[in-house]
């Protein structure tokens, strides 16, 4: 049993044409995991809000942090 030119050159394009549909599905599907994580690089940093514990409850009063609190200025060098 052989096979002609064209049989081949036909199953070579289906093959292909099978692997980068398989390589946009999975691709497809890892970016859009990686934006819905916020990894893709892209996509900007969220910004930090600061949160105050015990904040909104009534009666709690909480010192508000020093301002000059820095890591570098709370290490200790010999």
């Amino acid at each position: 049993m052989t096979t002609t030119r064209g049989a081949r050159r036909r199953w070579l394009i289906v093959v292909v044409a099978l692997f980068l549909l398989a390589v946009a599905v999975i691709g497809g599907f890892g970016t859009y995991m990686a934006s819905e994580a916020g990894r893709l690089p892209w996509q900007e940093d969220p910004t930090r809000i600061p949160i105050t514990p015990f904040a909104d409850l009534p009666g709690v009063s909480t010192p508000a942090p020093e301002a000059n609190a820095t890591p570098s200025a709370m290490l200790w060098l010999p």
